[in-house]
């Protein structure tokens, strides 16, 4: 299939709007793509202190982010990894547990395995969330990373 960008535009083709169409909705989601992902938040610093200890660990070839959850009722996810100029940075949301149910009382070690490779260095931002909280607008913090669960 050609397209005959070389014709003026006083008669274009459907084939032509079409591509003059998908230009432009390429041109306008760039911005959005570019975005940085960290941007420090006070409040989520206030928050984040306040969730269970979070300590690196090192897995076959990568590193691990784990949470000592004080119930299973707690949730950690990784939501992306950045590059930096330092290593990688992970960012991970932490769930409060729902209120609406009963978990027993037990220490639980949550582990998630990120694309970060054991030879780089990593630091991991968090921000805690209620279960049930909108992601939307809550920024991250640097999380306290321990070194072992004592």
């Amino acid at each position: 299939m050609f397209l005959a960008l070389n014709r003026p535009l006083s008669n274009p083709t459907p084939l032509r709007l079409i591509a003059i169409a998908l230009t432009a909705m390429m041109a306008l989601s760039i911005p959005g793509c570019i975005q940085r992902i960290w941007e420090r938040d006070d409040t989520a610093l206030v928050r984040i202190v306040k969730a269970p200890p979070i300590a690196v660990e090192s897995g076959e070839d990568r590193h691990l982010v784990v949470m000592q959850a004080p119930s299973p009722g707690w949730s950690i996810r990784l939501d992306a990894t950045e590059l930096t100029p330092d290593g990688k940075r992970v960012f991970v949301t932490i769930r409060k547990p729902d209120p609406a149910y009963q978990y027993t009382q037990q220490i639980v070690l949550m582990r998630v395995l990120t694309s970060v490779r054991l030879d780089s260095n990593i630091e991991v931002v968090g921000r805690l969330l209620e279960f049930n909280e909108k992601t939307k607008g809550r920024g991250y913090a640097p999380v306290p990373v321990v070194e072992s669960f004592e």
